[in-house]
């Protein structure tokens, strides 16, 4: 009788429960990027990329991802460009690709990575994506914001002037908190940032004084509530802060106060403001600690902006 019971109940498929190749480098990756804090969107992120590289590693390749050579990565790269049709966005997958080789601990990327490094290949600040704003153009972004009829009109000014002041992301000022916030000292602590180690940021008197008199009106108080709020009392979306810049954007396009050929987002603040530190003669490493940048390189392409190369041309013309 035990015999036939065991005969009639549903054996586990062992196979079934096998992790695949492809799986195995993942969970890999996933534990290191753990280990390293990086956070779960992130790492969500790159495993996306990642499962897209794989998968081409063994359905196109018939390879392990560490048995690829130079040229296996120039293929890769090409199907990515001619067959996906990333374009620029390629880059990301270089990105993740330098990463995802650095914790396997694997060496047969380097050779590809020095020889893309050399000629300048997939590098994210090869291509300007956009413009820088200045303090002239701010003001009229502000001032347009202020004009439009409604009733977030005078907190969306001010978030937008916050990102100015901090050069911080939208993410980064829309989850400030109260406990994040001292409104006598006018400084900011930024947590879940992109590099995952908190800083210190500051605004101006003026912005910390119109911070004082909106936050008077805020529903919730508590500290963690953010102090950017809708009329719940919930936390501003990132897509709202995005559109209403981009309406501003476009009136003053219309109306001439912005040339039609400049590409402004709400991102153009924050590579206005690293110019505009830089050119005040802030240190590039202190420029570097207060956007919350992983890498000097990052903060170099803001030097060698070429915002920043023309107001030291006229600068070196006035004085000839």
């Amino acid at each position: 009788m035990k015999d036939i019971k065991n005969l009639i109940l549903i054996k586990p498929d062992k196979k079934k429960f096998e992790l695949s190749n492809q799986d195995k480098w993942i969970e890999k990756f996933r534990e290191e990027r753990e280990f390293d804090r990086i956070k779960e969107t992130t790492i969500k992120s790159d495993i996306s990329r990642l499962r897209v590289f794989l998968s081409y590693c063994y359905e196109r390749l018939n390879k392990e991802p560490d048995q690829l050579t130079k040229s296996d990565f120039i293929k890769f790269f090409k199907y990515m460009e001619n067959e996906r049709k990333l374009g620029n966005s390629v880059g990301q997958y270089f990105k993740l690709l330098k990463v995802f080789y650095r914790l396997m601990r694997l060496e047969n990327f380097k050779e590809f990575e020095i020889e893309c490094r050399e000629r300048r290949r997939y590098s994210k600040f090869e291509v300007k994506h956009y413009d820088a704003v200045n303090s002239k153009t701010l003001n009229k972004i502000l001032k347009k914001i202020l004009q439009r009829r409604g009733r977030t009109n005078m907190r969306d000014a001010l978030i937008i002037r916050m990102l100015w002041d901090t050069g911080c992301r939208i993410s980064e000022i829309i989850n400030l908190t109260y406990e994040d916030c001292d409104f006598e000292e006018g400084r900011f602590r930024i947590k879940n940032t992109k590099s995952s180690e908190e800083r210190c940021v500051v605004c101006s008197n003026d912005t910390l004084m119109a911070l004082r008199e909106y936050v008077k009106y805020n529903i919730k108080t508590d500290d963690n509530d953010t102090i950017f709020q809708n009329d719940k009392g919930g936390k501003v979306r990132r897509g709202w802060v995005s559109e209403m810049f981009r309406r501003a954007i476009n009136e003053l396009k219309k109306e001439g106060e912005i040339p039609k050929n400049k590409r402004i987002v709400v991102h153009s603040l924050r590579h206005g403001r690293a110019v505009e530190l830089l050119n005040n003669g802030v240190p590039i490493e202190i420029v570097k600690e207060y956007l919350g940048h992983s890498s000097l390189e990052t903060t170099l392409f803001y030097a060698h902006s070429k915002e920043r190369t023309d107001i030291l041309l006229n600068t070196i013309r006035r004085n000839l």
